[in-house]
C-alpha cells in the first residue's frame, strides 16, 4: 500500500478560495494563516492564539447578583420540593455576564507585480494551477502564470519550531511584492514596538518592518447577547502587534502609508511576527517588541549570526530551502509518527478535495477517511504546540468579531473531544497546553468560584471559559440552565490530567497535576449531598445509604416538566455520576502511581465511598440508558449531546464484556438518538460504536462526517447536520475543530483499544470495530494506554500482523487480543525499546468467538 500513503496526506484544488471555508490552514500553535492560493494577490488571515479580548478580572464573579452557600442551599430546597421553575430562576441569579472571546488579529494581502510592467491597463493573471497543503509539510502551496512574470509559485507556512509566518514567492521573471495589512480591530494610538535596539530586521543590519498596532477589546459579548456591546479602553486595553519583514532585501521599503513594497527578484521570503502583550496565561513573557524580533529572526538554530548579516549574505533562495528544510524536519517529527493507508477507487485522488468529497457519496472511498484521520492530527499539531494556549472551538483560526460562541473554550464536551485523538495518535506533547490550563484554572480562577460562589473547597469550572480561565457559570442572568448551570467542567477535565499519564508514563506531569486532581475531589465531596453515615465532607465515612447531586443537568439537553414545558434542573444526572465515580477511581490511580496512600491523601477513601453511594446506571422502559435519575419524557429525543454515554466513551465504566446490560442499553440509547447529528456529535458517535464492538455502525457514522456540508447551491441546508467544507474542515455548522479531532479519534478507536485491563496489565483489543467497508489497510504508530506503539496490517478484513514496540525507557507487559479472543501466550513481554512481531495465524487467532454486540433493533 505504499503508492497509496501519498494520496491519503495532500488535500488540493484547481481554483482559489472564495469563503474562508475554502483556505487552507496552516499553524505551529502559536500564530497561523488561512491561505486563499489566489493568484495576482494572496489574501491571507491571521491569527494569533493570545489574542483574545478582556484580561484578567480581580473577582471571577462579577456581575453576578447572587453568590455563596446559603443561595446554594435555596436552590437545593427548589430541586427538592419539585420546584424546577424556582430552581432555575434561582441559578440564573448566579450567572456571571460572559466569557471573553478569541479575536481575529488581521488580514494580509501580497500583490504580486512584474518588475517591468507594461504601458496602459495591468494585464490580469491567469488563474491558478492548482492549489495544496500537504499535510506532511506543513506547506500550503499555489501556483499561477502570470502573462508579463511566468510562472509564479508561491508558499505559506508556520514555522514549526515556534516562530514566524513565512510566505515565499518565486517567478520565472523578477517581481516586486505589495504587502498591506488590514484588521477588524482598532488601529492603536499607542507607539509601534521599538524593535531599533532588538538584534533583528529592524538593527543597523536589518531592511524595513512594516508594524501595525492594534487595541484589543476589553470586552466582547457573544452575538447571543444582544444587550453586550464591543468595548474598547485605550487605557486598560491590550493590544497586539503583526510585523512584516523582507529578511534578505536590502530594497525594501515601508511608505507612509503603511505599505511594504520589496525590491525586486525572482525570489522572495516575508516573516510575519506577532505578538501580544501581557498574553494570557505567561506572567514571565518577554516584551513584545523582543518576541517580535525573535521571530523575525533568520538565524534560529544556524549558527550565531545577526539576523541582517545572515539573510543578506545568504540569500534568499537559499534563507527560503533553510528555513523551509527546518520547519519541514520539525513538523515531521511529530505528524509522521501515525500513517493510516486504506485504498481509494482508481482517480480518486486526482480528483480536486472538494470533488472527491462529492464523488465519495456515490462510489465508496475509504481512502478519503484516511485522509480526513490525517487532517485531525494536522490540525491538532498546528493548533496546540507547548507554551501555547488551549486551542479554541475553531483551533487556531478565527476571521470574525466575534466568532462561534465567542471562538472560546466550552467545557461540557467540546474542549475535550478536540484532544481526545493526543494520546492515541502519537501527539501527547499536544496536550500540554491543555494540562497547563487546567492547572491554572485549578489554581486560579476555578478554586475562586467554588469557594465564593459555593462555598465549597477545591474548584470548580462551568460550561464556558476562555484564555484567562472564566470558571463561573455564564448567562447574564437570562441563561438557560440546560446549558449554564453545570458544575463539572473541572471534574471532567480532570480525566485529561489522567489519560495523559496513562498514555505516556510521565510521573513528573502527573505529580503536577496533583494539586488539581486533589481540588477535584475536594470539590466533588463538597458537592454530593448524601445521607446516613457521615457528611460527604467529613473526617471518616461511616455507611453513606445513598448519595445524590444536586442541582444536576445532562448538558444541554432538556426533558418534559410536569408543567408540560422543557426543563433542566434535577438530581443525579447520569453524566454527574459516571465523571464523578471516574473522579475517585482515577485519582486512586494517580496515588498509586506516585506511592501515595490514604495517610497522604486521606481525602480520597471519603470520595471513594461517596462514589459507590450515587446511584448507578438505570435501564428505562424502552431498553435506554437513562440520561436523568429518572426516567421522564425527552424535550429533544434526537438530542446533539450524548452526555449520559459517557461511560461508554470516553470513560470506559460501560462494556460489552464487564457491563452487556448496560452496553446494550447504550446502544439502545444511541438507536434513539438517531443518526444525523452535528459534526461533533457525528464523531463521539464514531467512538460509542466503536467502543461496543459495532465497526459497521461506526462507519455509518463516519460516512455521515465525510458526507459534503454544503448543498448545490454552496450553502448549508440548515439544522445540526455534520459534513465537511471545501477544505475538509468540519460543519457543527458553522465550522468547528471538535469534528475534525473527533473523527481522528473514533478513526482510531476502530482500529485499536486499550481502555480494559486484565489482571493489572493492560489489554489491547487489535480492530476491535474493524467495519466491512475497509477490507484492506494499514496503520502504523498508533499508541496504547501503557506506552506501546501498534502497527496493524489486514487483508480481506483479517488481521495479518501487529508489531508492538516499547518505549525506550520501560519494558510493557500487554494484554493482546483479536476477535474477542487472547492471543496465546499472552501477556507479551516487550523489553524496552524493542518490538515484537506477532502473525497470524501463528501468534494471533484467525477467528476467535465475537465480542458481545448490542442487539440491532
Amino acid at each position: 500500500m505504499a503508492e497509496l500513503r501519498a494520496t491519503t496526506h495532500v488535500l488540493h484544488t484547481d481554483n482559489s478560495a472564495t469563503r474562508w471555508v475554502e483556505a487552507y490552514p496552516v499553524g505551529n500553535g502559536h500564530r497561523g494563516v488561512m491561505c486563499t492560493g489566489r493568484a495576482g494577490v494572496e489574501h491571507l488571515w491571521l491569527n494569533d492564539l493570545t489574542a483574545w479580548s478582556g484580561s484578567p478580572h480581580p473577582d471571577p464573579l462579577a456581575g453576578a447578583r447572587a453568590r455563596g452557600p446559603e443561595h446554594l442551599a435555596r436552590v437545593r430546597a427548589a430541586v427538592e420540593a419539585g420546584d424546577v421553575r424556582g430552581a432555575e430562576a434561582l441559578l440564573a441569579e448566579m450567572q456571571t455576564p460572559w466569557a471573553q472571546a478569541y479575536l481575529p488579529l488581521a488580514e494580509i494581502d501580497v500583490a504580486v507585480e512584474p518588475a517591468d510592467a507594461p504601458s496602459g491597463p495591468a494585464p490580469h493573471p491567469h488563474g491558478i494551477e492548482r492549489r495544496e497543503l500537504d499535510l506532511r509539510t506543513a506547506v500550503a502551496t499555489h501556483a499561477w502564470e502570470h502573462p508579463v512574470a511566468g510562472r509564479v509559485v508561491q508558499e505559506t507556512w508556520a514555522d514549526s519550531r515556534g516562530g514566524a509566518v513565512v510566505h515565499t514567492v518565486r517567478a520565472a521573471r523578477p517581481v516586486r511584492l505589495v504587502v498591506r495589512v488590514e484588521s477588524l480591530l482598532r488601529a492603536s494610538a499607542r507607539p509601534p514596538v521599538d524593535l531599533s535596539r532588538a538584534d533583528g530586521p529592524a538593527g543597523p543590519a536589518g531592511t524595513a518592518v512594516l508594524v501595525r498596532t492594534l487595541d484589543l477589546p476589553v470586552d466582547v459579548p457573544p452575538s447571543h447577547h444582544p444587550e453586550g456591546e464591543l468595548r474598547y479602553d485605550a487605557a486598560l486595553g491590550r493590544t497586539g502587534t503583526v510585523a512584516v519583514a523582507a529578511p534578505a532585501d536590502r530594497d525594501a521599503v515601508v511608505d507612509d502609508d503603511g505599505t511594504l513594497r520589496t525590491g525586486v527578484a525572482r525570489t522572495h521570503v516575508l516573516l510575519v511576527a506577532t505578538a501580544t502583550t501581557d498574553p494570557p496565561g505567561d506572567a514571565d513573557a518577554a516584551a513584545s517588541a523582543d518576541r517580535i524580533a525573535a521571530q523575525l529572526a533568520t538565524d534560529r538554530g544556524h549558527g550565531g549570526a545577526g539576523q541582517g548579516d545572515d539573510a543578506s549574505v545568504e540569500g534568499a533562495d537559499a534563507l527560503r530551502e533553510r528555513l523551509r528544510a527546518a520547519h519541514v524536519a520539525e513538523h515531521a517529527r511529530h505528524y509522521g509518527r501515525v500513517d493510516l493507508a486504506l485504498p481509494s477507487p482508481a482517480g480518486a485522488a486526482d480528483l480536486p478535495t472538494d470533488r472527491r468529497v462529492l464523488a465519495a457519496a456515490e462510489r465508496p472511498d475509504p481512502g478519503l477517511a484516511a485522509l480526513t484521520f490525517h487532517l485531525g492530527r494536522y490540525l491538532l499539531l498546528s493548533s496546540s504546540r507547548p507554551g501555547g494556549l488551549p486551542l479554541t472551538l475553531q483551533g487556531l483560526w478565527n476571521p470574525w468579531l466575534p466568532g462561534p460562541w465567542s471562538s472560546g473554550y466550552t467545557l461540557n464536551i467540546n474542549l475535550q473531544i478536540a484532544y481526545w485523538a493526543a494520546g492515541a495518535t502519537g501527539l501527547a506533547e499536544s496536550q500540554e497546553p491543555l494540562l497547563r490550563y487546567v492547572r491554572r484554572l485549578a489554581a486560579g480562577p476555578g478554586a475562586a468560584v467554588a469557594r465564593d460562589l459555593y462555598g465549597a473547597a477545591g474548584w470548580a469550572a462551568h460550561h464556558n471559559s476562555d484564555a484567562w480561565g472564566h470558571a463561573a457559570p455564564v448567562g447574564n442572568g437570562r441563561g438557560e440552565a440546560k446549558w449554564s448551570a453545570w458544575a463539572h467542567g473541572g471534574t471532567w477535565l480532570a480525566q485529561h490530567l489522567l489519560e495523559h499519564h496513562r498514555f505516556t508514563g510521565d510521573d513528573a506531569e502527573l505529580r503536577a497535576a496533583l494539586p488539581a486532581l486533589r481540588g477535584a475531589g475536594e470539590f466533588a465531596l463538597a458537592w454530593v449531598q448524601t445521607a446516613g453515615g457521615s457528611p460527604a465532607g467529613a473526617g471518616h465515612d461511616g455507611d453513606l445509604e445513598r448519595a445524590w447531586t444536586s442541582p444536576s443537568t445532562s448538558p444541554e439537553n432538556q426533558f418534559v416538566a410536569p408543567d408540560g414545558e422543557p426543563a433542566a434542573v434535577t438530581t443525579s444526572a447520569a453524566m454527574d455520576v459516571a465523571l464523578l465515580r471516574a473522579l475517585a477511581a482515577g485519582c486512586r490511580e494517580a496515588a498509586g502511581a506516585l506511592g501515595l496512600d490514604d495517610a497522604d491523601e486521606p481525602w480520597l477513601a471519603r470520595l471513594e465511598a461517596v462514589a459507590a453511594a450515587l446511584p448507578g446506571p438505570a435501564v428505562g422502559s424502552r431498553g435506554e440508558l437513562l440520561e436523568w435519575g429518572e426516567e421522564v419524557p425527552e424535550a429533544e429525543p434526537e438530542h446533539r449531546h450524548l452526555s449520559h454515554l459517557v461511560g461508554l466513551y470516553p470513560l470506559g465504566d460501560l462494556d460489552p464484556t464487564t457491563t452487556p446490560d448496560l452496553a446494550r442499553a447504550a446502544a439502545r440509547s444511541l438507536e434513539l438518538r438517531g443518526r444525523e447529528s452535528t459534526g461533533w456529535s457525528l464523531a463521539w458517535r464514531i467512538a460509542l460504536w466503536a467502543r461496543l464492538g459495532e465497526g459497521d455502525r461506526a462507519h455509518d457514522q463516519v460516512l455521515l462526517s465525510l458526507r459534503p456540508a454544503d448543498g448545490p447551491d454552496g450553502r448549508h441546508p440548515g439544522g445540526h447536520r455534520g459534513g465537511l467544507y471545501p477544505n475538509l474542515f468540519s460543519a457543527h455548522p458553522p465550522f468547528q475543530i471538535d469534528g475534525n479531532l473527533g473523527l481522528t479519534a473514533g478513526v482510531a478507536e476502530m482500529l485499536l483499544q486499550s481502555h480494559r485491563w486484565d489482571d493489572g496489565v493492560v489489554r489491547l483489543d487489535l480492530l476491535p470495530a474493524l467495519p466491512p467497508a475497509w477490507p484492506d489497510g494499514e496503520v502504523t504508530g498508533l499508541r496504547a494506554r501503557g506506552g506501546a506503539e501498534v502497527d496493524l496490517v489486514w487483508r480481506d478484513s483479517a488481521l495479518t500482523r501487529a508489531r508492538l514496540r516499547a518505549p525506550g525507557d520501560r519494558a510493557l507487559d500487554v494484554v493482546v487480543r483479536h476477535g474477542g479472543v487472547a492471543a496465546p501466550g499472552t501477556p507479551v513481554s516487550v523489553a524496552a525499546g524493542a518490538t515484537v512481531i506477532l502473525d497470524v495465524p501463528r501468534d494471533l487467532p484467525v477467528v476467535g468467538a465475537a465480542v458481545p454486540h448490542a442487539p440491532r433493533r
